[in-house]
C-alpha cells in the first residue's frame, strides 16, 4: 500500500523528576496510535547530564514497511529542532535527535520537568493497512448517508438524524437556522480525522476504546457535547483503563463525570501524589470540588 496523502499529527509528553533520571537511562512516554502505527517520545541522558528527545515507531507489520517524515521539536514550547527527516521502517524504529545540553537548559527553562513536542508530518507511507472497526466511506455508508463531513482529508458519509439526536452541537448545525443545514458537504476544521473516526464509532454502538486515544476523545465529546459518547468513555475509564488514577481523577472533574470521580476517590490513599491529582487547570475544579479534595487530604492526617 502506498498513501502520498499529507498526514500531519503532534505528540507530547511531560517528563517529571528529571534528577531521578539516571545516566544513560531512558523514559517513555504515553503511547499515541496514529495513522496505523504506534508513536512514544523517549528521553534519553548521557553520561554529561544532557537529554536527548527521540520519536520511536511500531507498527506490527510482518512485512516492509516505511514512513518518511518531516518533524520539528519542541521543548517547554520554544523549538529545538525544525525540518528534521527521517524515514522509519522495520529496521529502523527511532529517530537520533541532537541532545539538549546541559548548559542550555536555562534557555528552554528545564529544572525538574520538561514538556518535549514533535510536531510530524508524514509525507509518504508504504506497507502499513489502516485498520477501521467501521467503514463510512464505502458504498454501504453513501447509501445510507444523507450528509458528507469532511474532516481534514477525509470524508464521513453519516446520517443527519443519528448524529442529531446524539449532539446537540450538530443538532444546532444541521437545523434551518445555519447555512451548513443546506449542504451536502461540510467541513469540519482542526479535528484530527482518526479521532473522528472513534468517535462516529461510539455514536453508532461501536465500542473499542483503548487508552492512547480515550483523552482526544473525551475533549471532542465535550465540544460536540455528544453524552452518549461521555457515557461510554466514563464507563472505559471505570472497567477497562490502566491510566494512573491521578489522569482518571483530572478527566472526571474536568468532564463532570460522577461515577469515576467517586471511584477516584475511593483509590486515593496516604502515599498519593497531591500535586499530580492538583488541576492542570483550575477552572476544572468547582468550589465542590476542591472541598472534596481538602476534605480527602485531611482525613489522613
Amino acid at each position: 500500500m502506498s498513501d502520498s496523502k499529507e498526514k500531519k499529527f503532534s505528540i507530547c509528553h511531560v517528563f517529571n523528576k528529571l534528577s531521578s533520571l539516571n545516566i544513560w537511562e531512558d523514559w517513555h512516554g504515553d503511547v499515541m496510535e496514529r495513522f496505523g502505527s504506534k508513536w512514544i517520545i523517549r528521553l534519553l541522558k548521557n553520561g554529561c547530564g544532557d537529554i536527548s528527545p527521540d520519536l520511536l515507531c511500531e507498527n506490527s507489520e510482518t512485512v516492509d514497511w516505511s514512513i518518511n517524515t518531516k518533524f520539528d521539536v519542541i521543548v517547554n514550547g520554544k523549538l529545538f529542532e525544525t525540518g528534521l527527516q527521517f524515514e522509519f521502517t522495520k529496521n529502523n524504529m527511532e529517530t537520533g535527535v541532537s541532545y539538549i545540553r546541559k548548559i542550555d537548559f536555562i534557555k528552554f527553562e528545564i529544572e525538574e520537568s520538561v514538556k518535549i513536542e514533535f510536531r510530524v508530518k508524514i509525507t509518504e507511507m508504504t506497507g502499513i493497512e489502516e485498520k477501521k472497526s467501521r467503514s463510512f466511506d464505502d458504498d454501504v455508508a453513501k447509501e445510507s448517508s444523507d450528509v458528507v463531513l469532511m474532516v481534514g482529508d477525509q470524508k464521513f458519509y453519516v446520517a443527519k438524524l443519528l448524529l442529531t439526536f446524539h449532539s446537540t452541537y450538530f443538532k444546532c448545525l444541521f437545523s434551518g437556522s445555519f447555512s451548513e443545514s443546506q449542504k451536502s458537504e461540510i467541513e469540519l476544521k482542526d479535528i484530527d480525522p482518526l479521532v473522528f473516526q472513534y468517535f462516529l464509532e461510539l455514536i453508532y454502538g461501536i465500542s473499542l476504546l483503548n487508552d492512547t486515544i480515550i483523552m482526544d476523545i473525551l475533549e471532542l465529546a465535550d465540544f460536540f457535547d455528544a453524552q452518549i459518547v461521555m457515557e461510554r468513555c466514563e464507563e472505559f475509564l471505570l472497567n477497562r483503563s490502566e491510566k494512573p488514577v491521578a489522569v482518571k481523577f483530572q478527566a472526571a472533574l474536568k468532564y463532570k463525570m460522577e461515577k469515576l470521580k467517586v471511584k477516584c476517590y475511593s483509590e486515593i490513599k496516604k502515599g498519593t501524589d497531591f500535586h499530580g491529582v492538583s488541576p492542570q487547570n483550575e477552572e476544572d475544579f468547582s468550589k465542590k470540588d476542591w472541598k472534596e479534595l481538602f476534605d480527602k487530604v485531611v482525613s489522613f492526617f
